[in-house]
């Protein structure tokens, strides 16, 4: 298929800045598969409409503050570096500006405090955009980050990230670092629905995908079918592949939030049966592509031109997609990371 099928219009007043007052608050589009329905309903209806024969499965990957404001050495030029993996204390892969060069030996001037000069220096040219970095100083860690980075909030976002982004563009459920962008579906939990799900009868899991290119990066390519996915960590623990697999055998209907954990899951599920431990993942889900684990998804509304736009095509049929998202523009609902969501079932 064209990519350019994917190239739908979003009135830039619906691209959602802020999110909403509290997390439970977002609209959500229902579409029902057998009957092609959509309905409108609010987020905070769920456990009305989900209940015991469901089984949720959430991304817990926490979000690291991995934009950094950097200076090109040799030129003096302002830059910015997004953190996309913290290999260890003295290496990262990181994504570097399109407007500049980082070659090979290129220094790079970290953020720093009192003047210390912190320079990394480019070690690896993975790709015309990813790097491998190197620091003789063991400053690539979780704490250099949350001191002198910054949330990624996307570029769809004009606003800089301030303190409320640190608490509202994580999950309330997210632990380990590690993700270079929020798995966004999960941003619309609260306490209280939790509370709600559990008396509903609605059992949870939580695997770990730690989000990065393969996810947020845009198809390019002119087909969809030319675009590679990069690859992205994942793990599974004992006890959450026991919970899946006690889920699959009860004839449970898994439903992934967000399409990280569908992939995952997706990525993992083989003869049956879910298998615990640490993994990666390029799964490119298209039109075409019938499910293996999943049986429904929660998810936000897509960036035209991506492979999350291509995936939820891929499971409602890219007509309804199509009316799906003709349907959202028309009634105003919030798009992207910060907007509203939808349930697929």
């Amino acid at each position: 298929m064209l990519t350019e099928e994917y190239n739908f219009e979003v009135p830039e007043y619906l691209i959602a800045q802020h999110p909403a007052k509290h997390r439970s608050d977002s609209r959500m589009l229902v579409y029902y598969r057998d009957s092609k329905k959509i309905e409108d309903r609010m987020f905070r209806e769920l456990p009305e409409i989900i209940n015991s024969k469901y089984h949720l499965v959430f991304n817990n990957s926490r979000v690291i503050c991995s934009r950094l404001a950097v200076t090109k050495e040799s030129t003096g030029h302002k830059g910015e570096l997004l953190i996309l993996k913290l290999e260890d204390e003295n290496h990262a892969i990181a994504l570097t500006d399109k407007s500049k060069k980082y070659r090979t030996g290129e220094k790079i001037i970290l953020p720093s405090e009192n003047n210390e000069r912190i320079v990394c220096v480019v070690e690896e040219e993975i790709d015309s955009l990813k790097k491998r970095l190197f620091c003789e100083r063991p400053i690539f860690t979780v704490e250099y980050l949350n001191k002198y980075g910054a949330i990624p909030l996307p570029p769809y976002i004009k606003k800089s990230a301030d303190d409320d982004d640190k608490i509202r563009y994580q999950t309330i459920y997210s632990k380990p670092y590690g993700s270079a962008a929020a798995p966004t579906a999960g941003l619309h939990f609260d306490e209280e629905l939790f509370l709600r799900l559990k008396s509903a009868g609605v059992n949870y899991t939580y695997v770990t995908l730690h989000v990065g290119l393969g996810t947020f990066q845009p198809i390019y390519s002119d087909t969809i079918e030319e675009h590679k996915i990069h690859q992205e960590e994942y793990e599974i623990t004992e006890d959450e592949a026991c919970k899946l697999n006690e889920a699959v055998a009860a004839g449970k209907i898994l439903l992934p939030v967000g399409t990280t954990s569908l992939r995952t899951i997706e990525s993992n599920f083989d003869n049956g049966k879910f298998t615990a431990g640490h993994f990666a993942t390029q799964l490119y889900i298209t039109p075409g592509y019938k499910l293996k684990s999943a049986g429904a998804l929660f998810t936000n509304f897509h960036t035209p031109k991506s492979s999350l736009a291509v995936l939820v095509s891929a499971i409602t049929g890219y007509k309804e997609f199509t009316q799906i998202y003709t349907h959202a523009v028309k009634e105003e609902y919030r798009f992207f990371s910060y907007g509203d969501c939808m349930l697929i079932l």
